[in-house]
C-alpha cells in the first residue's frame, strides 16, 4: 500500500478494505482516532497482509 501526503486516515482505512487487508473501515479509523496513530501516519510504501491486526496495521503505518 502507498501512502500519500494530504490522505486522511479514513481513505486509508477504505482502501485496506478494499483490498481485503481489514474487514470494517469504520472501525480502523475509530481505531487510528482512539489510540492517536491518526496524525502519525508515515508517507510511503507499506506491506500490509490481512493476517495483521489492528494494532500490527497501525504500527508499520507510522513507522
Amino acid at each position: 500500500m502507498t501512502v500519500e501526503s494530504g490522505v486522511a486516515p479514513s481513505e486509508i482505512s477504505q482502501t485496506l478494505e478494499e483490498n481485503d487487508i481489514i474487514d470494517d473501515a469504520d472501525a480502523f479509523t475509530e481505531y487510528l482516532e482512539d489510540e492517536d496513530y491518526s496524525q502519525l501516519v508515515q508517507l510511503g510504501e507499506f506491506e500490509l497482509s490481512s493476517d495483521m491486526d489492528h494494532n500490527e496495521i497501525a504500527e508499520t503505518l507510522t513507522n
